[in-house]
């Protein structure tokens, strides 16, 4: 029997009664096979000598001592007792505050087991935390080490030991393995059943170990069998036709007045490969803010262009996704490409007309919106999807755009950098192309950090880059002035900045709340030189490019994360002049802000700074996933075992390419071993 399949009500077990099973149904435990796999998040060693003296670290005691004497502190109903104890290395104080009926169990003379955090206080030893039991040749909880459960409501570790053990017994001894027995002997994985035992009630620390890492091993190998099966799925159906021609393409590399970064060409190279594949593309381009994705993306519909198809790319905002429609008109247009653009800001008939053509198949290249997904767009033969800021869409939205198709290839693009954790698991079915290095001429930015209360000397620096004839970005985290909030806002900041800080430079605001058309013409008048200083929110993370803006200060920088700092630091440094990036923190940072805050200021590698985001936000939070129960593993931490995950991607692949159908020798079919699978959203990381 597998576990997954150990379906009995934990009501089955001794001691779980109405109550204990409705604070255990709060931790996701319902059956014997939940309860098994709630495993211990640590350990308690009451088996481990440490006497009182000298101190052990951490003041963390667990000896076998005597009683000596009462005494008693405070006075009327805050008496208080105090049992003094002595072990072979000296003496220490128990301090029953509220536990005076401990007197009569703890008797002078008695012998007892003791466990608890003791300190230094009052000239003596002392703690007010302990556990103990009388000394007897089978003792209940000491000699041995116990396991620590996470709780729900009422329920106790000793009510929750003793049901686990129940159910060790009676159910778990018999447990067949998941894992096939040709790795379990290549990798010295032992039985499932040993396993059990040795993670719910080790003899040593050893045990503890080598369970942890076989338990981490199959849960991880359960993650990425999973992923693996969802992604080969998704790509059959395509049909293989002649090789897609790349004239145009070539075209297009001659006429560019700067050579392709290594980066790109293998980019480019990859993309061709895959869209002449039995298998539908579905393919990511990340790379730094400015690393050419987006020419990546142009080079890249060309051959499906030229070998009769349509593609559709679709960015986050209208100012971006025109940005995009811009570039491609003064790239591609004079290659013959006919290209289209659709936003909710264009007209009835104007929008009436544009789908007939893309119907008919009068329109190679179609940029946009969320516009894209509506239900009236249709294709006349869409070959390849491109999404640019693919975090921003849902799954479903980019499921629709690729189902006005027959099998089209997916393209997604990103400028924010996924770690190479995050990249084997939400996004693990997806192949990736990375694109680090930046075009040539660009210099490196400048970051410094600045204090709330320095900014006047910030202000002074931004003079003189405006003074050369430089542009400069001011970001708040607010718009406007908040009751709840103690922050600054873009609204009271741009006139400060407008009539005092800066008042005479030509100067603008930008924010959501802001209509369309004018922040068309804003980032419009900001790019072509004719304001000196944008005031804004985040809304410029992803904007217009504009390469003679080389300073970016971004006010009250601790309440963006770091993502969102690396993606705003990335509007600067994009033409040949040298760029500057300040923060400016509160002075009431906590550590983490701290830590960020330094991270931004040593690190301008995009791939660097979101691994370390995630070791201080966690996967949930940084794939966006965290609401949506994402990655609730049963014992594997993805960042702690990255080495198993990467095991058990190779495992997998190795799987899944020798056999798809079966697991290994033993003819264990697939579907057994994801009975147990961690609860994941399957869909999402099905689609990245």
């Amino acid at each position: 029997m597998f576990l997954a399949e150990l379906k009995q009500n934990v009501s089955r077990l001794n001691g779980i009664g109405k109550a204990a099973m409705g604070d255990l149904s709060h931790l996701g435990i319902h059956s014997i096979g939940n309860l098994l796999t709630h495993y211990p998040v640590r350990y308690d060693d009451r088996k481990t000598v440490r006497p009182f003296f000298p101190v052990p670290p951490e003041g963390s005691v667990n000896t076998r001592c005597r009683v000596l004497a009462h005494e008693w502190i405070g006075f009327g109903s805050k008496r208080a007792l105090k049992v003094i104890v002595e072990d072979d290395t000296g003496s220490a104080a128990l301090v029953c505050f509220g536990r005076n009926f401990l007197e009569r169990r703890l008797a002078v003379g008695t012998e007892i087991f003791l466990s608890g955090q003791f300190q230094q206080k009052y000239g003596e030893l002392q703690t007010g935390t302990f556990e103990f039991e009388e000394v007897s040749e089978h003792p209940a909880d000491f000699g041995m080490i116990l396991p620590v459960y996470p709780l729900s409501g009422k329920l106790q570790q000793k009510s929750l030991r003793k049901a686990m053990r129940q159910a060790l017994n009676d159910w778990a001894l018999n447990i067949d393995n998941e894992l096939p027995s040709s790795l379990c002997r290549e990798y010295g994985i032992p039985d499932k059943a040993v396993l059990l035992q040795h993670i719910h009630i080790p003899q040593t620390h050893g045990e503890i170990e080598k369970a942890r890492e076989a338990l981490v091993r199959e849960e991880l190998l359960h993650l990425q069998l999973t992923i693996g099966r969802k992604g080969l799925e998704k790509r059959q159906g395509k049909e293989k036709g002649p090789p897609l021609p790349e004239n145009t393409l070539r075209k297009l590399i001659e006429n560019l007045p700067f050579d392709l970064t290594a980066d790109q060409t293998h980019a480019v190279a990859d993309i061709i490969k895959d869209m002449n594949s039995e298998r539908v593309m579905n393919r990511l381009v990340q790379g730094e803010v400015g690393s050419g994705k987006t020419l990546v993306a142009f080079l890249s519909a060309l051959p499906v262009i030229e070998g009769g198809g349509q593609v559709a790319m679709m960015a986050p905002t209208e100012l971006l996704a025109r940005q995009h429609g811009e570039n491609a008109a003064r790239m591609l247009e004079p290659l013959g490409i006919r290209l289209a653009f659709l936003s909710g800001q264009i007209g009835k008939d104007e929008r009436a007309r544009l789908l007939e053509e893309l119907r008919a198949g009068n329109i190679d290249l179609i940029l946009g919106t969320h516009a894209l997904f509506t239900e009236d767009v249709l294709f006349g033969n869409l070959r390849l999807v491109i999404v640019d800021e693919q975090h921003r869409f849902g799954v479903k939205q980019r499921l629709s755009l690729a189902e006005k198709g027959i099998h089209p290839d997916l393209l997604l693009m990103t400028a924010t950098p996924i770690p190479r954790t995050l990249s084997l698991t939400a996004f693990g079915d997806l192949d990736i192309s990375t694109i680090k290095t930046m075009p040539r001429g660009r210099q490196p930015i400048i970051t410094h950090l600045a204090k709330r209360g320095n900014e006047f000397k910030v202000y002074d620096f931004v003079h003189g880059e405006l003074s050369k004839g430089r542009q400069a970005y001011f970001v708040y985290p607010l718009i406007e002035q908040s009751d709840k909030l103690a922050l600054k806002d873009a609204e009271t900041m741009f006139a400060f900045i407008k009539e005092k800080a800066f008042p005479d430079a030509r100067c603008a605001l930008i924010h959501s709340r802001i209509g369309e058309d004018e922040k068309k013409r804003t980032m419009a008048a900001f790019a072509d030189g004719t304001l000196d200083i944008l005031v804004a929110t985040s809304v410029v993370e992803v904007g217009v490019d504009v390469p003679n803006a080389t300073v970016m200060v971004v006010e009250q920088a601790e309440r963006f994360g770091l993502s969102a700092l690396h993606q705003l630091r990335g509007r600067i440094g994009r033409g040949e002049h040298q760029s500057y990036c300040f923060l400016v923190y509160d002075e009431n940072l906590t550590e983490e802000g701290k830590q960020r805050m330094r991270i931004m200021k040593d690190n301008r590698d995009g791939f660097i700074i979101a691994e370390e985001d995630m070791k201080l936000r966690g996967m949930g939070d940084i794939s966006g996933c965290r609401q949506s129960g994402f990655m609730k593993f049963a014992i594997a931490d993805l960042i702690r075992d990255r080495e198993i995950l990467l095991w058990a991607r190779d495992i997998s692949e190795r799987i899944l390419r020798e056999d798809p159908g079966l697991l290994g020798k033993d003819n264990t079919p697939l579907r057994l071993l994801f009975q147990n699978a961690p609860p994941f959203d399957s869909e999402l990381i099905s689609q990245g």
